[in-house]
């Protein structure tokens, strides 16, 4: 017989909600040097998931650039220029890697462990405007591994497990200025958007 599994303390609660945003604001900050309207979100980023090794978790997001979206064949300068501030705002970076003729992708590595950023992947495939294709651009971050049981925390924030945590209150677009949510199954409010003042 399993032990009884209990929905995480409020001290531990609280704990997963500062890392999560602190860990969101991290990624927001390059988000922004990209694009500052509304991404599509392909994996919000708040559930947490048992770290690989060690013990527990950690926060996994995906965002992309919005349909027709164009860097107007600038997108690779930009990739170098993105590249360059992040190793001048505190990121430890990877060198762009090279591929073989016929892979055109220009992705962007890097870590912020005091950001709670275990590794951000910025993959950028330009579009050429004679070929008729577009920019596809695809940001994804996962977190530094927090103290904690993952099940736990996603129990305080999805309600009892069910197998598949679900949250249609989730927003499909965001922008990196947006307040992230990250509270109880039993409070959730609307998707904050930021005051006039704060855009």
């Amino acid at each position: 017989m399993s032990p009884m599994r209990t929905p995480a303390t409020d001290a531990q609660f609280a704990e997963a909600k500062r890392a999560n945003l602190t860990f969101k604001r991290t990624v927001a900050e390059v988000q922004e040097q990209i694009f500052v309207g509304d991404w599509s979100v392909a994996e919000y980023g708040d559930v947490p998931k048992s770290c690989r090794e060690g013990g527990g978790y950690e926060f996994f997001l995906r965002r992309r650039l919005p349909d027709g979206f164009s860097f107007h064949e600038q997108g690779p300068r930009k990739m170098v220029e993105l590249h360059s501030w992040m190793a001048l705002h505190g990121w430890k970076m990877e060198p762009i890697p090279r591929y073989s003729e016929g892979i055109d992708n220009v992705v962007v590595m890097g870590s912020k462990r005091d950001g709670n950023v275990a590794r951000l992947d910025v993959d950028l495939l330009p579009g050429v405007a004679a070929d008729g294709t577009i920019d596809v651009l695809q940001l994804r971050a996962t977190s530094t591994c927090e103290p904690g049981v993952a099940i736990e925390v996603l129990e305080r924030l999805r309600g009892p497990y069910t197998g598949r945590p679900e949250d249609p209150g989730l927003p499909s677009l965001e922008s990196p200025r947006d307040t992230p949510l990250f509270e109880p199954f039993d409070q959730k409010t609307p998707h904050p958007k930021p005051a006039e003042s704060d855009q």
